[in-house]
């Protein structure tokens, strides 16, 4: 793991320390962006540099971000300079989203301040196409790793053009299909949020699930997940509906969850039995039954909503509606209720849903959002990391060419290009793994990731941490728990 600091001298020394790296970047920036270009070399997209009064140096815990030593560097040819492609969607229907992203990276690289590290941004305009013929650019350059690109079809034509020319890529896709050997994928992935939940909920006593999720991909992942993790853990799905990506159709299948027609049937039959004892008693307690349309409850005591944004705002009222009562069924989610548009909404009060600790990130977000005066997406701490995570790798000795058995480089036969020892595979994928704003997490050897999560609870507005994550993963397997540790 890696100890950040503050550095420990006055602000009006701090600020002018930073006013020369922000010439540093400025100069290496225009360097990349000025001239027209060799053929062979991607055509860098602008950097937008915040203003240096407004910059301070992170003191998030997970990375080392201490200066390089600029002469000991000059003097040490195996610690050169590292060409960086960050491979992002600048322009396009999602452009604010890379972007925000491009300028998460940037923070990161003033606070790793490691004057080899040169970052090479690059417009996929969220084409695969794009996406591939700038891979193809890469192939020749001396760029030693690409971070990006975003969108997960974008991931796998890069990956396939650098993967086999020693070109390593961690993508920031969560789209398990497109991770490969060789490229990595960073994103928040459903199957760890819908297992850490589910055994956490396992752990307290809920063993008969519920499902409402979306069609598509993302609801097929999240119902196999569910389905293994309950298969490991000892629960039970008894009820599973899915619904499209339209409000006005979200209705019938949160009705057809509940069974709420049949159990409708059920409460009539129930009280004109009571009423057909002529009783006092008996008709007293039908007119009761009658007059509050009480139901006899769903036979699932929790139940997944892998949703977010506008739908979820949407669905929540609507199961209370349909007689699903959050006082008595537990409502959980995925990172995709990671929003603090969703802790205001009353059914989702008391819910809980897997997710890094929120004080890290949020830290960050609100840094970005002083410095660039606007919110970032929550992935924007994706970009922060990768970028974390290369300054860290390169200022490490170098261990892959000192002769220890099972540490050599990965080299593909026949690839292009030697890779770069710094980023060879077995380091990217070491088993102890990384630390960042989003805690522990490490690559596995197909390419997917595992993130230690925490699992929050939906508390009057805010996030409540209910169990926290590990700060560390065992030496075989991934405890999830943190009341396993």
């Amino acid at each position: 793991m890696f100890v950040v600091y503050r550095y420990p001298f006055p602000k009006n020394m701090f600020r002018a320390f930073f006013r020369s790296m922000l010439g540093l970047c400025v100069v290496l920036i225009l360097v990349s962006c000025g001239g027209a270009p060799a053929p062979t070399r991607p055509t860098p997209a602008p950097v937008e540099v915040p203003a240096d009064d407004n910059i301070e140096s992170s003191s998030v815990q997970g990375f080392d971000t201490q200066p390089a030593d600029v002469q000991t560097l000059d003097n040490d040819p195996e610690s050169g300079p590292v060409e960086v492609a960050l491979m992002l969607p600048l322009s396009g229907p999602v452009a604010e989203t890379g972007q925000a992203l491009l300028r998460a990276a940037t923070l990161a690289l003033f606070d790793a301040y490691d004057p080899r590290i040169k970052l090479l941004p690059i417009d996929t305009k969220g084409e695969p196409e794009t996406a591939r013929l700038e891979a193809e650019k890469l192939v020749a350059s001396d760029v030693s790793i690409v971070l990006g690109p975003l969108l997960a079809e974008n991931v796998q034509v890069v990956g396939e053009v650098l993967a086999p020319a020693n070109i390593p890529v961690i993508g920031f896709s969560n789209d398990s299909n497109v991770a490969e050997p060789g490229v990595l994928i960073m994103g928040f992935m459903p199957e760890t949020e819908v297992k850490r939940v589910t055994d956490f909920a396992v752990s307290r006593g809920l063993t008969n699930f519920g499902a409402l999720v979306p069609e598509g991909i993302y609801g097929e992942r999240v119902q196999t997940a569910l389905g293994d993790a309950l298969v490991e853990a000892g629960g039970v799905v008894s009820a599973i509906e899915t619904y499209p990506p339209d409000a006005e159709a979200l209705f019938e299948p949160v009705k057809r969850l509940a069974k709420y027609d049949e159990r409708r049937r059920e409460t009539r039959r129930e009280i004109q039995y009571l009423r057909s004892l002529r009783d006092d008693l008996t008709n007293e307690i039908a007119d009761r039954l009658e007059d509050a349309e009480v139901m006899e409850g769903v036979e699932f005591d929790a139940v997944i909503v892998p949703e977010g944004g506008a739908l979820m705002r949407t669905l929540g009222p609507l199961l209370p509606y349909y007689e699903i009562d959050p006082n008595s069924v537990k409502l959980l989610g995925t990172g995709l209720w990671n929003n603090p548009a969703l802790l205001g909404e009353p059914p989702l009060q008391g819910a809980w849903f897997a997710a890094p600790d929120p004080e890290a990130p949020n830290a960050f977000l609100s840094r970005y959002e002083g410095v660039y005066g606007e919110a970032a997406p929550r992935i924007a701490t994706l970009a922060y990391d990768a970028i974390a995570l290369v300054a860290a790798l390169i200022k490490e000795p170098d261990d892959v060419n000192s002769g220890e058995e099972g540490v050599l480089p990965a080299n593909i036969d026949g690839a292009e290009n030697d890779l770069d020892p710094r980023f060879a595979l077995e380091r990217l994928k070491r088993p102890e793994g990384f630390s960042g704003l989003d805690g522990v997490f490490r690559f596995l050897p197909d390419g997917t990731n595992e993130r230690s999560l925490a699992v929050l609870e939906i508390n009057r507005q805010r996030l409540r941490v209910v169990d926290s994550a590990l700060n560390g993963f065992p030496a075989f397997g991934y405890i999830l728990s943190s009341a396993d540790q």
